[in-house]
């Protein structure tokens, strides 16, 4: 009976447990995982040499490898997404070959036309210095690989591609999601991989314990404060990666120090939490950022005799709340600069009137900033136009 007879008897099998479960009224048992394929790195490689599988499912019983229905032995699974096989001596320079991944549930589906190469040495064991670092820190390998280095990957990390690569060695910088075990190296004919594991350190998670101030309209400077925004660990360099207001990333920041962030209020910021990202981790705020809505005003005045100020405060937006009942302050020019002479509070149409004492000069009205509803509306100072006044 052929491979492929075996996994539908145990389909046929499967289908007809679950519908003597349904009539019985039973829970139906989940159906079994059978592998998958998504990458195989190199994409040629020569006989012989171990290229790398990525995929799903291979820790589901014992993972077996065929290219072209070839079996090989001495696959290493890694993980469930990750294992190496060795190319089998069964095929000439340039020849095709389906990529199959079987376990006790069954067979991956046939893939990627994997493409056999030159009869090329396969890269020898690399080694590495340092033996440890953090996310973003550079490794640098060495070996005699035989061929040009391709590529790197730190235990079952992402692919990365290497700095200054040569047939003896590369540079490559530990990516996000690294963690400690060996190092794979990719060249032409194939990879190698180290035996001793590289030693991913982690990097202290980031905290916020309170930023100021707590609300303002885009655009405001605001200063965070916490741990772990930045520092040194075996010494590799991290720092903040991103600061979000939000859900919208600020395009503006700068990390002062391990404990303190100045970031700007960003365009499209809607009120929520701040969020802290570094190699360590994202930290967020336990207190939402209002991002406030900014209203525009303007203040007129004129003189009437015998000294009588008049005016109004307009909104832009007709935002009743930065119009009605304002603080307005008559200001006289004097020669220390302007002073307060007076001080009226508009109506609810924004008018206003005070009677001042009659002396000539220069005067302004004047309305300062204020935030009415906890910072979530910014009404904006505003200056009249200079008058001036005669008898």
């Amino acid at each position: 009976m052929t491979l492929f007879e075996r996994h539908m008897g145990r389909r046929v099998a499967a289908v007809g447990v679950a519908v003597a479960m349904l009539v019985l009224g039973l829970a139906t048992p989940a159906y079994a995982a059978v592998p998958t394929v998504t990458s195989v790195t190199p994409t040629t490689a020569s006989d012989g040499c171990e290229v790398t599988i990525i995929g799903t499912n291979f820790l589901t019983g014992t993972a077996q490898v065929t290219f072209n229905s070839t079996g090989v032995t001495g696959e290493v699974i890694d993980s469930a997404t990750q294992l190496e096989a060795p190319i089998p001596n069964a095929f000439g320079d340039g020849a095709t070959a389906d990529v199959v991944v079987t376990n006790s549930d069954g067979p991956s589906t046939p893939a990627f036309g994997f493409t056999t190469g030159p009869e090329v040495l396969c890269p020898g064991v690399p080694t590495f210095s340092p033996a440890s670092g953090i996310v973003g820190s550079t490794v640098t390998i060495s070996g005699t690989f035989n061929s040009t280095v391709t590529g790197v990957r730190f235990n079952t990390s992402s692919l990365v591609t290497p700095t200054s690569p040569t047939t003896t060695g590369a540079t490559a910088v530990v990516p996000a999601g690294a963690t400690t075990g060996p190092i794979h190296v990719y060249t032409a004919a194939g990879q190698a991989t180290s035996t001793t594991s590289f030693t991913v350190t982690p990097v202290p998670a980031p905290t916020i314990s309170s930023f100021t101030p707590a609300f303002g309209p885009v655009g405001t400077s605001v200063t965070i404060t916490g741990t772990n925004f930045s520092g040194t660990i075996s010494g590799a360099s991290f720092t903040t990666s991103s600061v979000k207001f939000n859900t919208t990333t600020a395009t503006s920041f700068t990390v002062n120090s391990a404990t303190q962030i100045t970031a700007t209020v960003p365009t499209g910021a809607t009120t929520g939490k701040i969020s802290v990202t570094t190699p360590g981790g994202t930290a967020t705020s336990a207190a939402n950022f209002t991002v406030s809505i900014p209203h525009s005003r303007s203040v007129t005045l004129s003189l009437k005799r015998h000294l009588v100020a008049k005016g109004v405060v307009n909104v832009g937006d007709a935002f009743t709340a930065c119009e009605a009942s304002v603080p307005v302050k008559i200001q006289r020019k004097t020669s220390g600069g302007w002073k307060n002479v007076g001080s009226a509070t508009t109506t609810a149409s924004g008018s206003y009137s005070k009677k001042l004492k009659d002396k000539t000069g220069k005067y302004r009205a004047q309305v300062k900033k204020f935030t009415p509803n906890a910072g979530v509306d910014v009404c904006s100072k505003a200056t009249s136009p200079v008058r001036r006044h005669k008898h």
